[in-house]
């Protein structure tokens, strides 16, 4: 009886107590809530304050909108804020389903700084879209300006209508992106995506692949996408963990990663075989360019005649550095 009281009210706990009462206490609460599937976001923000050694590494949460069959998304500027504040050593994998998402929205997530998977599947109630390809460039520059999402790996876009070029232009400047997945209703997919696509990027063929020592069978996101049995967090899971394939180096990590997966919204029945354009780094012209860009320059003084020379300055203009500082002091 005493068990599932405390079970009950635990989101009325405070930390301090359940380390008054020990990991010995608190873990016969913490596996009752897990065997009733009573384990939420806010219980487990509450056990992990006070034991985050104890429970799982991996944690799985599925917010369901407030109020069905509502295409605005209320809860997510308020999820967005509680996530931002997570601790450092975890990564964020985040999916909003079959919500009609504005550029406000997006700027609401360029503050999760663990973000590491981002699968956003809009809703479009009257055919509007709610985020054209201007917002997408400026959310794009926000996410530079402030150096956010240094983490993120994996970013798919469902039916938002944008195309492939303003997409991949936008998210250039986020540094560990490394598998972009557009998908919609309205395109189909063929080669010919190849074409017009921002600097930086490549259209995921076989060919492409092969060029980077990888098998269509050892690296195939569409059929993890396309999987009707897998959960949508199930599928960013693996999709995250994909991405980490496309490394040169492969990451060796005692540990998994220390995770919270999200899933918000997801009533809709959307269909899981329409097309889908994947996109991934093209990292070997970043190579390429970095590499000229630290050769030492050489100087090229003959044949320039006085441009070679350096411009003398005359003992009056001189100024001493200190007085110079001093004048703004």
């Amino acid at each position: 009886m005493a068990l599932r009281s405390c079970s009950f009210h635990v989101e009325l706990f405070e930390p301090a107590a359940l380390q008054w009462a020990g990991w010995h206490y608190a873990q016969r609460i913490y596996q009752h809530l897990l065997n009733a599937e009573a384990w939420s976001y806010n219980s487990w923000n509450i056990f992990y304050d006070a034991f985050p050694n104890e429970i799982s590494r991996q944690q799985e949460f599925h917010i369901y909108q407030s109020e069905q069959w509502s295409y605005e998304p209320v809860q997510l500027l308020s999820m967005a804020d509680r996530v931002a504040k997570l601790d450092p050593s975890f990564i964020t994998l985040l999916c909003v389903r079959d919500f009609h998402l504005t550029f406000e929205h997006l700027k609401a997530l360029i503050g999760i700084r663990t973000l590491a998977a981002l699968v956003l599947e809009q809703a479009r109630p009257g055919g509007e879209y709610g985020v054209n390809a201007r917002d997408f460039l400026n959310f794009g520059r926000a996410v530079r300006e402030r150096k956010a999402f240094q983490q993120l790996r994996l970013l798919v876009l469902c039916d938002f209508g944008l195309g492939r070029k303003a997409v991949l232009d936008g998210v250039s400047g986020v540094p560990s992106l490394r598998l972009v997945g557009l998908q919609n209703s309205k395109l189909g997919v063929s080669t010919s995506m190849a074409r017009d696509i921002a600097e930086g990027w490549k259209f995921m063929t076989d060919s492409e692949l092969e060029l980077r020592g990888l098998s269509p069978s050892a690296f195939d996101p569409q059929s993890i996408w396309i999987k009707s049995y897998l959960t949508s967090t199930r599928k960013i899971q693996q999709l995250y963990n994909l991405t980490k394939v496309l490394d040169q180096t492969s990451r060796v990590s005692a540990e998994e990663d220390r995770s919270v997966s999200l899933t918000y919204g997801g009533w809709a029945n959307r269909s899981i075989y329409e097309a889908t354009a994947w996109f991934i780094r093209d990292y070997r012209q970043e190579v390429s360019e970095n590499s000229k860009a630290k050769q030492p320059a050489t100087s090229s003084t003959k044949g320039e005649g006085n441009l070679a020379k350096k411009r003398k300055i005359r003992p009056t203009k001189q100024m001493d550095v200190g007085s110079f500082l001093g004048a703004f002091g």
